[in-house]
Parts: structure tokens; sequence; C-alpha cells
């Protein structure tokens, strides 16, 4: 990195600490100053530790304003989508971040397949890649309003998640 570079990116981003081996990719600050790092590993946000781009659900960009989606926790309780920790940032300026962003969480998604089940609503089987495993890590997540108490409905999202473990790996 050149030294005209390293004197581009703030102290406040440089002090963000990343993984071994991971690196910036982009980064934007808040207007209050706060950075908002994209890694290779994944999103650090103000005040949160590192968040792993297999475990945002949806990011969304509107100058100023970046909303950024976190997966329901996998505690063993059903993952119901708009769920996770949702995290609001305004941005002084958004640059390069928002794009590297929507494009690194796109392609932590290796399969991805929507279900109807059975009454209304339905579920996401998600195959998401996670670095430094072949497998992929399957996440199963209910639509917002699913029944997902019906053991009709568990039952046919659970056999079309063991369906796609077995199949693609």
């Amino acid at each position: 990195m050149s030294l005209l570079r390293r004197q581009s990116v703030p102290a406040v981003v440089r002090a963000v600490q990343l993984l071994p081996g991971d690196r910036r990719v982009a980064w934007s600050l808040t207007r209050e100053g706060h950075p908002v790092v994209a890694s290779i590993h994944g999103l650090t946000l103000p005040a949160n530790p590192l968040l792993e781009w297999r475990l945002i659900e949806k990011a969304t960009w509107q100058r100023p304003e970046l909303l950024v989606q976190a997966l329901a926790p996998d505690d063993g309780a059903v993952r119901v989508e708009g769920t996770g920790l949702l995290h609001r940032m305004m941005l002084v300026d958004g640059g390069s971040l928002p794009e590297v962003i929507r494009t690194k969480v796109t392609d932590s998604v290796g399969w991805s397949r929507h279900l109807q089940l059975p009454g209304e609503g339905g579920a996401r089987v998600v195959g998401r890649r996670r670095r430094g495993w072949e497998v992929l890590d399957w996440q199963l997540v209910y639509d917002a309003g699913t029944d997902h108490s019906d053991p009709r409905v568990r039952a046919e999202a659970e056999q079309a998640l063991a369906a796609a473990r077995r199949t693609v790996g």
C-alpha cells in the first residue's frame, strides 16, 4: 500500500481491528465519525463486532442511509425473516461501500430456493459460503407471517432443508 493511499484512510478506519489475514475492501464514516468497514471476512459496524457476510440477511442503501439487516441468531429457535438486529447508519459518503456490501452478501449465497408451504407463507432454504469451509452453511428462514408452529409447515420446510443438504452439499 503506498504512503499516499495509507494517508487517505482516516485513523479511525485504520484502528478497526481485523482478523488475521483479513483486509479492508471499502469503508465509510457515519455522520458521527464512526467507521463502517467492509473486509474480506465481513462488515464491521460502529460498536459491533465483525458481522460475517453469511450472517447478513439484506442490506439497502438510499443515500445517506445504510440499513443492514442481520440474520436472526441460530440459537435453536426458528429464524424468521426481518427479525435479526437491524443496523441503521447515516453515512457522510457511501463511496464504494454500498456496492461492496451488495456484492459480498450476494457472493456469500451459494444456493437458494424459496418454498411455498401449506397454508399462508413460505420459507427460504439458503446455502451460504463460509470462509474456510468447503461445504455450505445451511439456513432455513421462514417468511414473516408464516405459521412455523404448524407441524405440517415445519415438516415440509425441514424436509426441503435436508434434501438441499443431501443433494448440494
